[in-house]
């Protein structure tokens, strides 16, 4: 019985081809989309799950000594080694830093710059990173000794045994020393180390990088990791530290402590610990509600065609009980159907899974492999969700059809309770994916904020560097002007995204005083007309350099805290708003800064943060003291960045070139919002996608059930476009409450969301009525396809074959 019970089903399935592709496609897509999301959300969620110290690990920070409120990670050297001989659950420590580089060497050849993280003895305690070969106590206890992870081993020798080794790393800043006899020495600043040891990736790391030394015995400071003797509570533990008066960079200052895990989730925006991962909690939650949306969609589509498809087999089965067929076997039978869609869907979702990871990682900047699916901590959850989403259904359908009698089963298909069950099944899609629109839609209005931010950095590249001798840097401009692919060019005393801080002190109407970070740029003559800085009030700086001996911009910003409110700062010194500048002006041989005017403000950070308050230097394009060049680029970027390159060699021969692309960093910045946008852009053109699927089942079904009803409106003159709109109202009538719906609970939600931003865009009714818009002209599109075909048919044939 069984047997016939299989062939029955895939009879079914063969005569019904159409609603069983949707069922089992649309069902596929939204097991695939949430198990990915799922998966991703577990991976994020276990960091370190191979770790058995993980509960023990502690990140300390502390309060920053630059921003108010904010925090940084960065633990001077010595105070681990206090707290681990005053506390006794203490029982170890680790600090963590980046060495600097501009590029590596192997076997004479320079690459681009790698991550090597400077750790201490204590590293492997702390992380268990399986040796592949070599030592590691060794790479860690002695100098210049370096462990390479495997990808990183095979990338530069390839197949060969890197045991012995070298790879050496430099800076294109040269040591200069003066000789006894008067001569001067320049060398390159190099530091050449010998591999011991090849170690392998770990998987949910809370850290990665590409190679490992160790300190030395020395480390000025780090990030900084405590390990106590048993899980304790990190508020009351780094009370006690501050209690007892550990000394922090700010006077009256504290420390933190927090798990791996909630680290793993905090931003420090301005620590540049290149091997620290992290992640944003908005991501997941976001991702996740996403996943489930998506399969409710997926789920909704596939209650409605399966419901439909069983009316087609209504005849069937009345047939099978006359010819002895039981119950039992009618409830076995249905459970099949339903369970072997499940099935088949899910086998299905495995392979769409398989080609969508690289693309999800690519997205959201994660490390998901094929092989973390058979993870313990994921297939139990997987194995689990199938199991729920194969058996409840099977079992709802199979039990409710069994009962029902041979009048109750045109009165559900057919009546109003079936209405009813499409009806807010139907509402309920199209509220899910007009929700999802109108969030992507206002996602993307903000990252275009974002990018708007930065269009001052778009298509700008950075040249230059710390501590060096940038003597060549005016006559290096001079050249790359001539370059056709550049349109402007200016020098710049420091990196533009790593701009100099002070501190700007702004005294209340009370008499107290708040305390701001102002950024310090120093730039040429061009620095606003390459980066495109709007001057809002006052000269252009060729006339500022021509009328005073040291022009200075503010941004609006700047003007706004400390500028009295209807004074003009134009033509006014500095030292007048600024009290660092007073103080340095005090020493009558220091030159009087003059501002020239203001300008627009400058974006460094996320756009969740506020901006700096910010002051512009204007100097000869002459002037010593510049380090970096910033090269707006036109036409031909790769032509033009080649011809760079060229002209820098030549004035620096025997060092590697290398530039920074200021937009991509700046963007890299607002990855919480660019990740975002990308996965709402990925869910909701599947979410869209999945409700066409649906739409063509439903329609497919509607206009067969009303085939007869059709065929005599024609007969009785009804035309074409007239059955169209009947049998398209009641759509457009689940759109308009889906509508009503969907928009009170995505703005709620957008508003929260939008608030976590100091600069954002603002929620755009265009945005809602575009939303729903977009769901009403697919809806339209594919279910007039199928009326239409209806309507035009011949009444005749149909009203013979009826």
């Amino acid at each position: 019985m069984k047997a016939i019970a299989f062939k029955l089903v895939l009879r079914s399935w063969w005569r019904n081809k159409t609603f069983s592709i949707i069922s089992i496609v649309s069902l596929a897509i939204g097991i695939a989309c949430t198990n990915l999301l799922a998966v991703f959300v577990i991976h994020e969620y276990n960091l370190e799950a191979d770790n058995p110290n993980r509960d023990n690990i502690y990140l300390m920070d502390q309060d920053s000594p630059l921003q108010p409120g904010e925090r940084v990670c960065f633990i001077v050297g010595g105070i681990p080694g206090e707290i681990k001989e005053k506390y006794p659950e203490v029982t170890d420590y680790v600090r963590m830093n980046n060495t600097g580089m501009d590029y590596i060497m192997v076997n004479n050849t320079r690459f681009d710059p790698i991550t090597i993280v400077v750790a201490d003895a204590s590293f492997p305690r702390f992380f268990p990173y399986k040796v592949v070969n070599g030592d590691l106590n060794e790479v860690l206890t002695q100098p210049n000794k370096i462990a390479l992870t495997e990808e990183c081993a095979r990338k530069y020798f390839g197949k060969e045994n890197p045991i012995g080794q070298t790879i050496t790393t430099g800076t294109n800043n040269t040591i200069t020393r003066v000789r006894k006899d008067g001569t001067i020495e320049k060398e390159e600043n190099e530091t050449t180390y010998q591999v011991a040891a090849i170690v392998e990736s770990r998987d949910q790391s809370y850290i990665s990088f590409d190679a490992l030394t160790g300190t030395g015995g020395t480390l000025n400071g780090g990030l900084c990791l405590l390990m106590t003797n048993r899980p304790i509570d990190p508020d009351k533990f780094a009370e006690q530290i501050n209690k007892d008066g550990m000394q922090t960079f700010l006077p009256g200052g504290k420390y933190h402590l927090y798990t791996l895990q909630e680290s793993y989730f905090r931003k420090y925006t301005q620590e540049g610990f290149l091997f620290l991962n992290s992640r944003q909690k908005t991501l997941l939650y976001v991702g996740l509600i996403s996943a489930i949306l998506i399969l409710l969609i997926a789920c909704f589509n596939y209650i409605n065609l399966n419901f439909s498809r069983l009316l087609q087999q209504v005849r069937m089965i009345h047939t099978q009980k006359l010819m002895g067929a039981t119950k039992a076997d009618i409830n076995r039978q249905l459970f099949l159907d339903t369970f072997l869609t499940v099935i088949a869907a899910f086998l299905i979702s495995l392979l769409i899974t398989n080609d969508l990871i690289p693309l999800f990682n690519s997205i959201v900047s994660g490390n998901i492999q094929t092989s973390f699916f058979f993870n313990k901590q994921v297939l139990p959850m997987i194995a689990l969700f199938i199991f729920l989403l194969s058996i409840i259904p099977s079992v709802y359908i199979s039990r409710k059809i069994g009962k029902l009698s041979a009048s109750g089963y045109r009165e559900f298909f057919t009546g109003n309770k079936k209405r009813r069950i499409v009806t807010a099944l139907s509402i309920a899609q199209y509220t899910v994916s007009i929700g999802l629109i109108i969030a992507t839609l206002t996602v993307n209005s903000q990252l275009r904020f974002i990018q708007k931010g930065g269009e001052g950095y778009r298509d700008l590249i950075e040249v230059g560097s710390w501590g060096g001798d940038n003597s060549y840097m005016p006559a290096f401009v001079r050249e790359i002007k001539k370059i056709p692919g550049v349109e402007n060019v200016t020098l710049t005393g420091s990196c533009l995204l790593n701009m100099g801080l002070s501190t700007a002190d702004i005294k209340n109407p009370d008499g107290s005083e708040t305390h701001y970070m102002s950024a310090q740029y120093m730039g040429g003559r061009d620095f606003l007309k390459t980066l495109k800085i709007k001057i809002m009030q006052g000269i252009e700086p060729d006339r500022a350099l021509e009328q005073f001996k040291n022009p200075t911009y503010i941004t609006q910003k700047y003007a706004d805290l400390l500028v009295p409110p209807g004074e003009n700062p134009v033509g006014q010194p500095l030292s007048k708003y600024d009290k660092k500048n007073a103080e340095y002006e005090a020493d009558g041989n220091k030159p009087k800064m003059i501002v020239a005017g203001i300008v627009e403000d400058i974006f460094a950070n996320s756009l969740e943060e506020d901006v700096f308050p910010s002051i512009i230097y204007i100097v000869q394009d002459d002037d010593k003291r510049y380090a970096f060049t910033e090269i707006k680029l036109g036409k031909g970027r790769l032509q033009t960045i080649a011809s760079i390159k060229k002209v820098w060699e030549k004035m620096n021969p025997g060092k590697y070139f290398t530039f920074q692309d200021v937009y991509k960093e700046f963007m890299q910045r607002n990855s919480r919002t660019t990740e975002l946008a990308e996965l709402m852009i990925m869910y909701s053109l599947i979410s869209i996608f999945l409700t066409c699927f649906g739409l063509f089942g439903m329609a497919l079904y509607a206009t067969e059930q009303r085939t007869k009803e059709i065929g005599i409106r024609k007969v009785n003159g009804s035309s074409t476009l007239g059955i169209m709109f009947l049998l398209n109202k009641q759509f457009v009538g689940w759109i308009g409450i889906a509508f009503v719906i969907a928009v009170p609970v995505s703005w709620l939600f957008l508003n929260q969301w939008l608030e976590h931003f100091a600069y954002h865009t603002e929620i755009s009714v265009f945005h809602f009525l575009l939303g729903g818009f977009s769901v009403l002209f697919i809806t339209l599109l594919t279910v007039s396809w199928h009326t239409y075909k209806a309507a035009s048919g011949n009444p005749v044939k149909v009203l013979r074959s009826e």
